[in-house]
This record gives structure tokens, sequence and C-alpha cells, in this order.
């Protein structure tokens, strides 16, 4: 009988084992792909930048947002398509709320991201935008029920000290680029990125529920398009605005879509095998490879406390990653 006992425990413990080991190289594949995610992520970066030097005459957030999101829509359904997969629709899913937050509120996202790129130097946004990964380790431990622990409220404090030494640099760069760095604009820009931040936060805590629901990285690309094009297209309608564009932009708009497509699709990936927490830290790879492209690409001006401000932030967040707080 205790040996029946004593080997019934061994099989058991190596079952645990086995699975321990399974979800060690789900996390590892989910870790790589996201990391090559942000090389995706740095050059869509750099291509909406590049919108307001390429097509200056053409642009407009509406009709951009809309061909850049019917290119997402149409990469998303045809992997529907492709793969034969039986789509749920939007009240067949549980998490409706996160659901709509994440779909809806990506067209808001969109607006105040384009907005704040007229104002601020893209290493700027890249910088501050970066605060995003610290406001998902909170909105996850929030509504994800993941643990927080005191070392993100130190994180907060170094950020936010990081993130004002880049904003107050506005005021003495001179790139043609942007608008004049008045207090009224870095005040408006910096609104427009903290609005971005925080819906583009939940918007991530969204996509884990909707993984969890198990709705496909096809499926959660195509929504996330097909609810930005309609929203887009309205304010057109709204707006009057019909013209014909040049064909160029509306292919360049089209081909960020599907760049967009492809993060997307990683994201999602990515997000079934592992915490929103773990991977975060890796965002800010995006980050410094955009800060480097910008320089180098736009002559966007970096000054010491841009260097600084970052080092500041990426440093907790890096740091954070590679020391997480024990349980």
């Amino acid at each position: 009988m205790i040996n029946e006992n004593a080997s019934y425990n061994l099989k058991i413990a190596q079952i645990n084992e086995e699975k321990e080991e399974l979800k060690r190289k789900k996390e590892i594949h989910a870790y790589i792909l996201y990391v090559v995610n942000q090389f995706i992520w740095a050059i869509q970066g750099l291509q909406l930048k590049s919108f307001y030097s390429f097509f200056a005459k053409d642009y407009d957030i509406n009709s951009f947002t809309f061909y850049r999101h019917l290119g997402l829509s149409i990469a998303g359904y045809l992997s529907i398509f492709y793969k034969k997969i039986d789509m749920k629709y939007p009240w067949q899913i549980n998490h409706r709320i996160w659901f709509y937050i994440r779909n809806i509120g990506i067209y808001i996202c969109i607006r105040t991201w384009m907005d704040s790129l007229g104002i601020f130097r893209l290493s700027t946004c890249q910088i501050l935008g970066g605060l995003g990964p610290l406001l998902t380790i909170i909105f996850s431990v929030i509504f994800l029920k993941e643990k927080f622990h005191a070392v993100y409220a130190y994180g907060i404090g170094i950020c936010f000290i990081g993130s004002t030494m880049i904003i107050l640099n506005e005021r003495k760069s001179e790139t043609t680029t942007e608008k004049d760095a008045s207090l009224n604009n870095i005040f408006l820009g910096s609104l427009y990125l903290t609005i971005n931040v925080t819906l583009f936060s939940l918007g991530l805590v969204g996509q884990k529920f909707l993984c969890e629901e198990n709705l496909s990285p096809e499926e959660q690309t195509f929504y996330f398009g097909f609810y930005t094009v309609l929203i887009a297209g309205t304010f057109n309608i709204f707006n009057f605005d019909f013209k014909l564009r040049n064909i160029l932009y509306c292919l360049y708009s089209l081909l960020n879509g599907f760049i967009f497509y492809i993060c997307n699709f990683l994201n999602s990936v990515s997000f079934k095998n592992i915490e929103i927490s773990k991977l975060q830290p890796v965002s800010y790879l995006s980050t410094i490879l955009v800060i480097i492209a910008s320089a180098v690409i736009f002559k966007e001006n970096i000054y010491f406390t841009d260097i600084l401000g970052a080092l500041m932030i990426i440093g907790f967040i890096i740091y954070n990653g590679m020391y997480p707080p024990k349980s």
C-alpha cells in the first residue's frame, strides 16, 4: 500500500513538472514573439510620423483612420476566411464591456496620438507613451487581479519625474516639424498623450480578457479594425468629406493598417500564454528604436535630459522585469 502511494505521488509530481515545463516553454515563445513585435511597432510608429512629411495636403485624421483600419479589418477577415474560423459575434462575447473599450476606444487613441505627433517630437511621444506599461501593470492588478507590490509605487514616482523632464524640453525644440511649443500646446499635447496612454493600457487589459475567452487573434484584429472604420466613416459623412485623395496616400494608409495587423496579431498570441505584467518591460525596446530613428531620419533634437528622463523610465521597467517582486 505504501509503495502504491509513493508511486502515485511520484507520478503526480512528474505530471506537475511536465506542466510547469510546458508553461515555461509557452512563456518563452510568447516573450520572443513580443520582442520581435517591438521592432514592427517601431516601424509602424515611424511610418505614422512620416504622414506629416509625405502627405501634408491629403492628410486628415478621419480619412487616415478609415483607410488604415480598413487595411487592418481586411487582413483580419482574410485570415479568418483562410483558417475557416467560426466567428463569434459581439453579443456572444462574455466580456462585452472590455470588447467595446478595446475596439471603440482605439479610435480615440489614434486621434490623440496623431494630434500629439503634430505638437511634440516623435521621440517625446514615444517616451511618454512608454508610461503605458506602468499603467497596464496597475490596471492588470485592479481588473485582472494580479498582485501589486510597493515597487510599482516607487516606479510611478520615478517615471513621473522622468516624463516631466522630457516634456520641458519641448520649449527649446527648434525642429520645423513641430508647432510652436507654447505652454498651451505643451498642456494640450500632454493631455492628448494622457488620454492615449490610459485608453491604450485599458485596451491591453481588454485584449487579455478576450484572449482568456479564447477569441482568436484573427477575430480580435478584425473587430479592432471594423469598429474604427465605422466610426471614422461616420465622421467623414457628417463632415461631408467625400473628396478623392491621392492614391499613394490611400495605399500608404492601408500599408500602415497591414503592419498594425501584424502588431496586434502578435500581441494577441503573446498575451494568450503569459501574464501582461511580465511582457511590459519589453515594450521599451520599440521606444529606444524609435528615439534613435527619429533623430536620424527626422533630424529631431535629442537633449541630455531626454536621455536622462528616458533612462529613468526605461531603467525602472527593465529592472522590474529582470528582478520582479516575489509573490
